[in-house]
């Protein structure tokens, strides 16, 4: 009976000798929603990073639209487990369905990096010549810097064909009042950022449409013009938006909707300033609460992702190398997003 026994439990603590280590020990899996922008992909690359080198968790990407990887994530199954880079108040629709109402699915991160867009010059510009308001363009000897070598009319960089904000550029021109001294010309961000160096080189007067974060912020000394602060949209489109108000200083009318668009728009103040978040399945704080929390702490400063964004983008630098070495460098920076998550010691009574 004894040797029976014994030989039982030994073949039971050889079985679970075997079995333990893949179960135990099986490291975390986590899905990073793929985002296609450069600071998304800068800010993927880095939580994965961290998540194998300092919490062990075992990293893959899914690509997809935004809408899909937000339903995804929702759905709280690891087929999407971290969305990077959610811009707010673009996706207000999204985060009231998910984070904030609705299903309550995803947790966003507590210290989201401020996102900026606008009219931008260069800073000789302003010191030399003063020009720091939107308001400015309306003088003669202001529009004047801004005219193409050869003469012509100076020229208004408001951004690629298609792209709402380029529309916004042209409505903006109206309703501020210089866009009888300018004319809005649309080019793809390369050519925009080629002119800004042939300006910058020549110094010469340039003035586009750019948002942060972005590699020229880094390469170039670039300030926003001043415009009046946003205070509400105005468009029936927008009437269940927490943002609405029906004399709010934004009536955008796209052109898709209707021919006369330019003329039944209006818009006099500044794009609202935009919270960039990092969202996280809630279903990760029960399966890996210690990289639930570590998303929940992660805080990225723009003048990083600029930076980032410079090597990945302009220096073709592979994404994955960069946050690598970033992560490295930045180890007390990564030290502070980890404390969250490390396990609390009660003292010993």
């Amino acid at each position: 009976m004894k040797t029976h026994l014994s030989r039982t439990f030994g073949a039971a603590a050889l079985l679970a000798s075997l079995i333990l280590p893949a179960t135990v020990f099986a490291k975390d899996k986590i899905v990073i929603g793929e985002q296609n922008w450069t600071g998304a992909i800068a800010i993927q690359h880095i939580l994965g990073e961290v998540i194998k080198s300092r919490l062990d968790g075992d990293v893959s990407y899914l690509a997809g639209d935004v809408a899909v990887l937000f339903s995804a994530a929702a759905k709280g199954d690891g087929s999407v487990d971290v969305l990077t880079d959610i811009w707010l108040p673009n996706q207000s629709a999204a985060w009231a369905k998910y984070v904030t109402g609705g299903t309550r699915s995803l947790v966003p991160n507590t210290h989201p990096y401020a996102g900026e867009q606008g009219f931008y010059i260069p800073g000789y510009l302003q010191d030399k010549y003063g020009v720091k308001s939107i308001y400015d363009l309306k003088k003669p000897e202001v529009a004047k810097l801004f005219e193409p070598l050869g003469g012509g009319k100076a020229e208004l960089l408001v951004g690629p064909a298609g792209w709402e904000s380029t529309y916004i550029g042209q409505i903006k021109a109206k309703d501020y009042g210089f866009a009888d001294k300018f004319e809005s010309v649309s080019t793809e961000a390369s050519v925009t950022y080629a002119k800004l160096a042939s300006a910058y080189k020549a110094q010469r007067g340039v003035v586009f449409y750019a948002y942060t974060p972005d590699w020229i912020f880094s390469a170039f000394d670039l300030r926003r013009l001043e415009e009046p602060a946003f205070d509400g949209y105005a468009q029936d489109n927008k009437k269940d938006d927490p943002l609405y108000k029906a004399d709010g200083c934004w009536k955008f009318i796209s052109p898709t909707v209707d021919p006369d668009w330019l003329n039944k728009s209006q818009i006099t103040c500044a794009f609202p300033d935009a919270k960039v978040h990092i969202l996280a399945s809630a279903a990760l704080q029960k399966r890996a609460p210690k990289i639930a929390e570590f998303l929940r702490n992660v805080a990225i400063e723009p003048a990083q992702l600029n930076e980032l964004i410079l090597k990945i983008e302009k220096e073709k630098q592979p994404a994955d190398v960069v946050a690598k070495a970033w992560v490295q460098v930045n180890s007390a920076t990564v030290d502070q997003w980890l404390a969250a998550s490390a396990p609390k010691v009660s003292a010993i009574q």
